[in-house]
């Protein structure tokens, strides 16, 4: 539709996700355990945003993924915002709590989510739903385990916690820029509600990300990594 404001950001936190969010009370790490990562946004090829993902790895085993993402994209005369914070905690590659605040333009989504023993128990806005306990998440910040790319992975939106799912496809090796030099990534397409077009570098870092909605292509970039 003409003028129709793309929703695609929802996908990203996208990695979406992306300006990481340190909680005063988060355990302390040391520095070579955190790792910051900054993304571009790109809508139909133009400057639309950024993004920044920082992940702390802990003592205990757990990781901390704290994202947040801004874009702000002009079709037509009308000028599309988008905001959202989230942070993930995750341990033996299973989410086990998330927790975010999106405004995308206007509809404002509350999300919390808790992997108990029967699943992950998410909350969006008061509301709640049981999803798998085996759950990607939409910032696909990481690869899931081996284990699970062969068959159909539930993915939790950590954007409005909605669920989804879809299955990666290893498209293979290609050679891209990353922070400014040629490296030789690891390319996967995940076919779910909308293809999105993954790039990992050797250590399974999102360092690419490409998808089309509603006729825009989007692209996030990895631009800087700092230790």
């Amino acid at each position: 539709m003409i003028g129709k404001v793309p929703s695609v950001w929802r996908r990203t936190k996208i990695a979406a996700c992306v300006g990481a969010l340190l909680l005063a009370a988060a355990v302390d790490v040391r520095a070579a355990d955190s790792e910051t990562r900054e993304f571009t946004v790109r809508v139909d090829n133009k400057p639309a945003g950024n993004a920044k993902m920082i992940i702390q790895k802990q003592d205990d085993g757990t990781t901390v993924v704290s994202c947040e993402t801004s874009v702000k994209v002009r079709v037509l005369i009308k000028t599309y915002s988008y905001v959202c914070q989230t942070r993930e905690t995750w341990k033996d590659g299973r989410l086990q709590q998330l927790s975010g605040s999106c405004n995308d333009d206007g509809k404002q989504f509350q999300v919390r989510a808790e992997a108990q023993a029967d699943g992950i128990h998410v909350r969006v806005n008061g509301r709640e739903h049981l999803s798998k306990s085996e759950a990607w998440v939409s910032s696909y910040w990481m690869l899931p385990d081996a284990k699970q790319r062969e068959g159909v992975i539930p993915v939790i939106d950590a954007d409005n916690g909605r669920d989804m799912q879809g299955r990666l496809q290893f498209i293979g090796q290609a050679q891209i820029g990353v922070a400014g030099h040629m490296q030789n990534v690891m390319h996967f397409r995940f076919n779910g509600p909308t293809k999105i077009e993954l790039y990992y570098d050797a250590t399974q870092r999102l360092v690419r990300q490409e998808w089309v909605e509603d006729g825009h292509p989007t692209v996030l970039e990895l631009v800087r990594i700092t230790k």
